[in-house]
């Protein structure tokens, strides 16, 4: 006779006990940053309710949605995939979203695309000094200018096939080659150009950007200009503060540069207009030893002191701690400082403000000063008043007695 697989117990409570410590019925435990999948169970104007195997239900608000997504085309039944935000509120519900596990899906891909080298491809952002910064399913990216072999436009709407060089996310960091990803073109001499590193040449400012200029360069050995762009970056346009480069420039200016580094991957030219002219700092030292007092010009004012500017290109700092209190000082104010530091290496310059102090010494010393001594009339003039004096006193004591 067969024997029965059934469960026999007089105490059914024992049975769902035994189930119970199964995996598969233990309610799930979770943890902030976790990410989890359900079904969609419920629906409301704003929320969406979710099945996560938990002891409550999960809940999505239509902000924790991803930006191109709607809660309308969200239907029960649909299995999502969330990031817990709070393992349980006050309620004793889970709160999720999708933005966030969309973000952290996506860089869940990123680290397996790197592992398995794989092309991906990512859209132009914006260019900087260093490279460009793109976007890679809503991750901010970067290919560093050495990893580029284009050309790309922020305006550009063709994406970029790249490899994946770095993932980070603790640190927020992403890189891509686009060199790793078309070896090929990375080998092919993209520009020819007419000058060479180190040379002086002239060119048109072709855009004004917030970190420099573009100045469109010679493309041929006449001089004739065209595609090739060259960036002079802020700080390499004078020894001085640079702010609004507007005011300084204007599209169609012809200026002269020197060409610091071309890069010959991506065809990439680094300029400077201030390297036209000798470093201010170098012949400064002899000029400003420590002690020396100078007379100058506050020309501008931050939160932690005063700069004055000692000539073109070199500024030294009155800081704060240096500045009496009560003393206000302004831009355009005269003052007489002294030199406390002057490091041409690290290009700083500390000052200290000379007061008013001395000048208040030598009041105070020329108010001390003796009388001058009186003249002989003086004398005989006071010896007279004296001697009026004691006979009076004489004469009054005569009386009395």
């Amino acid at each position: 006779m067969a024997k029965s697989n059934k469960i026999i117990s007089s105490n059914p409570s024992s049975v769902m006990g035994a189930l119970l410590e199964k995996e598969d019925y233990a309610p799930k435990t979770l943890s902030r940053g976790q990410i989890v999948e359900g079904k969609v169970v419920a629906k409301s104007k704003d929320q969406v309710f979710v099945d996560i195997g938990a002891k409550a239900e999960g809940v999505i608000s239509a902000r924790e949605l991803e930006s191109d997504e709607k809660l309308e085309n969200i239907k029960i039944g649909d299995n999502l995939m969330a990031y817990v935000l709070v393992p349980e509120s006050e309620g004793g519900q889970v709160i999720l979203s999708i933005k966030k596990a969309g973000s952290e899906r996506r860089w869940q891909e990123a680290t397996k695309k790197m592992e398995t080298y794989e092309t991906v491809e990512v859209r132009p952002v914006e260019s900087n000094k260093g490279g460009f910064l793109v976007d890679f399913g809503g991750i901010r990216g970067f290919i560093p200018s050495s990893h580029l072999t284009s050309n790309p436009s922020k305006d550009s709407t063709e994406p970029i096939q790249v490899k994946i060089l770095e993932v980070d996310k603790k640190l927020n960091r992403l890189v891509f080659s686009e060199k790793e990803a078309n070896p090929e073109a990375a080998k092919l001499p993209k520009f020819e150009l007419p000058f060479s590193e180190g040379e002086e040449i002239e060119g048109k400012v072709s855009k004004i950007l917030p970190f420099g200029i573009l100045v469109g360069l010679p493309s041929s050995t006449e001089g004739e200009m065209g595609s090739v762009d060259g960036l002079v970056h802020i700080s390499e346009i004078s020894w001085e503060r640079v702010e609004a480069l507007d005011a300084i420039f204007k599209i169609g200016d012809k200026v002269k540069v020197k060409v610091v580094e071309i890069d010959p991957g991506s065809g990439k030219v680094n300029l400077s207009i201030k390297q036209l002219e000798e470093d201010p700092w170098k012949k400064a030292e002899s000029k400003y030893p420590v002690g020396k007092e100078i007379k100058a010009e506050i020309s501008r004012i931050s939160s932690y002191g005063a700069f004055v500017q000692l000539e073109k290109g070199i500024e030294g700092l009155i800081h704060s701690s240096k500045i009496p209190y009560g003393k206000k000082l302004d831009r355009g104010d005269k003052v007489t400082v002294s030199i406390d530091l002057f490091s041409p290496e690290q290009r700083r310059v500390a000052l200290r403000l000379e007061t008013d102090e001395k000048d208040e010494s030598v009041e105070k010393k020329k108010e001390k000063k003796p009388t001058d001594v009186p003249s002989d009339q003086e004398k005989r003039a006071t010896a007279k008043t004296q001697a009026k004096d004691k006979t009076r006193k004489v004469k009054k004591a005569t009386k009395k007695s």
